[in-house]
């Protein structure tokens, strides 16, 4: 299936040029996360017959790691402490032309070394940043000769707090790799509810997301503890991977004792997404920031009508509550976030202004099923409209292109 998905990309990528490009990925780990799963589907996408792709990386390479290897593409891990001296002697030997960076910057200093011309994503808000490495973000600038943001959010956020040129940033959303959710489709098998001790008139919440706190799980406790003095039948489904054990415990702790432990599950990670959205009736990611999820085009895809706070991409996706509702975020405006403040409202239980905003969303979506159910599935047709991964990589070949050319 592996195999076919490529051969379906590369017959979509544009015409093979005379000469392969050797090109750079270079990201902190390549396991599980979204990030890395962006990388995973641009290696994928990239036209193998003009591109030479090797992704490399310091930190762990596991799952997603494995999968890249299993569709033939080079992954390297460098083994620290001489992941310097590593990474020179393979920009050498892959005779690179060309790298693209993922929140990782060990290779900066080295791309300058070579004349290596450097493509930056923007993938997040990047809020959470501490005061030393946003200056750090900035002082990397030197190092970036483009910047790829995935949405305006994440855009503007770069612009007003670390200074970035709005002429070296282009907004490209992330996309769907199609012919791999269309694979999964066939292939799917639905979970089975009472697993979960859920029931079939329950209203069921996806909610698919690392147990990283700033999607907003102490949001989701807060406003389940209001709808249940209204009804019983909805419940969350959290299935994501753990971030940082000791909030993780902490989030269960907090369940346990107000009650709500068997309305907001934690299962952990399930590899296969597509099997979580058959068994759930709608998707729900109230995080303090994002970039452009790919967790929310997956429900999209899979046609599930979603609630989102106004942090990443949902206002440009879920348009006058046509596929789902955007709900306000609890600060404001993205760029007054700190990491400060982030983290407050993140990590310390509280009563959020969004609470009481977010339960009566969940309330109606779960009281209007059939009405949500059909609006969810113009979510599907937005993903093959505008965010088709073969497109948006075209998008990214041509960034590259003329990056290459600036820079010769």
């Amino acid at each position: 299936m592996l195999k076919s998905i490529i051969e379906n990309l590369r017959r979509s990528s544009r015409p093979a040029a005379a000469r392969k490009i050797g090109v750079v990925m270079e990201l902190n780990s390549f396991d599980k996360g979204g990030l890395e799963k962006v990388v995973l589907d641009t290696a994928i996408a990239l036209n193998r017959d003009r591109y030479d792709v090797t992704i490399v990386t310091a930190g762990l390479v596991g799952h997603l790691g494995k999968t890249a290897r299993e569709c033939g593409l080079r992954v390297v891990g460098l083994t620290r402490p001489n992941e310097v001296a590593e990474y020179e002697d393979l920009l050498r030997n892959f005779k690179i032309s060309i790298a693209i960076s993922h929140f990782s910057d060990i290779g900066y200093p080295l791309f300058a070394k070579y004349k290596i011309p450097n493509i930056t994503f923007i993938h997040n808000v990047y809020a959470f940043l501490s005061p030393e490495q946003a200056q750090a973000f900035r002082e990397n600038d030197r190092y970036v000769d483009c910047y790829i943001s995935v949405s305006l959010n994440a855009t503007r956020f770069a612009e007003r707090k670390f200074r970035i040129s709005a002429t070296k940033i282009i907004t490209v959303p992330n996309g769907l790799i199609i012919p791999e959710h269309e694979a999964r489709i066939k292939r799917s098998s639905s979970l089975s509810r009472q697993k979960f001790g859920l029931n079939s008139q329950d209203y069921v919440f996806a909610n698919v997301a690392s147990y990283n706190l700033h999607k907003g799980h102490y949001v989701m406790a807060n406003a389940m503890e209001m709808l249940l003095k209204r009804r019983r039948d909805v419940k969350i489904v959290c299935v994501g991977n753990v971030v940082y054990r000791p909030h993780f415990e902490a989030l269960q702790k907090h369940l346990t004792e107000r009650g709500l432990n068997e309305h907001i599950l934690l299962p952990g990670f399930f590899p296969d997404v597509e099997n979580v959205h058959a068994m759930s009736d709608a998707f729900l990611l109230p995080s303090f920031i994002e970039g452009w999820s790919i967790a929310m085009n997956e429900a999209m895809f899979y046609e599930k009508p979603m609630i989102l706070t106004d942090t990443g991409a949902s206002s440009e996706v879920i348009e006058a509550n046509d596929i789902g509702m955007v709900v306000p975020n609890e600060y404001g405006d993205v760029s007054e976030l700190t990491c400060e403040l982030l983290d407050e409202l993140a990590y310390t239980p509280r009563n959020y202004k969004l609470a009481p905003v977010l339960a009566q969303a969940m309330d109606e979506m779960a009281s209007n099923r059939s009405e949500w159910h059909e609006r969810g599935k113009g979510g599907r047709r937005k993903i093959y409209s505008t965010l088709d991964f073969a497109g948006i990589v075209r998008r990214y070949e041509r960034v590259i292109e003329n990056v290459i050319q600036n820079a010769s």
